[in-house]
């Protein structure tokens, strides 16, 4: 990376840390303004961080439990897509697209450091782009810098475009088929269907805007912290052997 220098002929802090300009100003919003909030006993750093990603489809939430036993992490998941789980969030979400950097970063952190979490955290769906990978990079030196420790993992479910497809589309036609069963009955309740999960050509860009995006990710965070990919694919038991894989010494 080329030293951009401000006016004045100094470095400029995002050179000096290594990382991009919209990276270092995304995690210094976070940071200033978690830093001017009165925590009390709520803030702490999470001895051990699992980034899980995976594409659309890939089976996060069928396999974050085995990640966070192979990792011994009890607290309760972070999923970023729960945490922006909000109408103006949500628009953007249902077209494929991400949200942007310095929103994402804020919520997903300031959650990562409250107490709930100093164990170990596993946080689901952050980082997808290579700002956001920037930012753990930031957090994590940050830490450091206050003389504490935290073991950072990415790990990383794979599975190819057709297969992300195709499990798109079945998600939204089980939905369909349970919510038509609800109004039919009057029992039980419906559940939320992306448009994603019901136009292929939608459910293809999610995928192709997921692997533009986490690609620049992997590459960043594989140059500071473990990444164990996994192949997602095949059966559920054949996945959640190759998840506990993980944990097994590397011969």
């Amino acid at each position: 990376m080329g030293k951009e220098r401000l006016s004045y002929g100094s470095v400029a802090p995002w050179a000096l840390a290594g990382v991009s300009r919209e990276a270092y100003e995304s995690f210094e919003f976070f940071w200033k303004s978690f830093e001017a909030e009165p925590h009390g006993g709520n803030f702490a750093i999470p001895r051990k961080v699992i980034w899980l990603n995976g594409a659309p489809g890939a089976g996060k939430g069928t396999n974050t439990h085995y990640a966070q036993d192979v990792f011994q992490i009890k607290a309760e998941p972070i999923v970023t897509s729960d945490l922006l789980d909000s109408p103006d969030f949500q628009k953007e979400k249902d077209a494929g697209q991400l949200i942007g950097d310095r929103e994402v970063t804020a919520i997903v952190f300031r959650t990562l450091l409250s107490r709930p979490y100093a164990d170990g955290a596993l946080v689901d769906g952050y980082p997808r782009t290579a700002v956001q990978a920037e930012c753990v990079k930031l957090l994590h030196d940050k830490i450091v810098a206050m003389k504490q420790t935290s073991d950072f993992h990415l790990v990383l479910l794979e599975i190819s475009e057709e297969m992300s497809v195709d499990r798109q589309l079945g998600r939204g036609a089980r939905a369909e088929r349970n919510n038509a069963q609800v109004r039919a009955t009057g029992r039980g309740r419906e559940v939320p269907i992306r448009p994603t999960d019901t136009d292929p050509e939608a459910a293809r860009h999610r995928y192709q805007v997921y692997v533009e995006q986490t690609a620049a990710a992997v590459d960043v965070l594989k140059k500071y912290f473990p990444c164990h990919r996994v192949n997602a694919e095949g059966s559920f038991d054949r996945v959640r052997a190759n998840v506990y894989a993980i944990g097994r010494p590397k011969k």
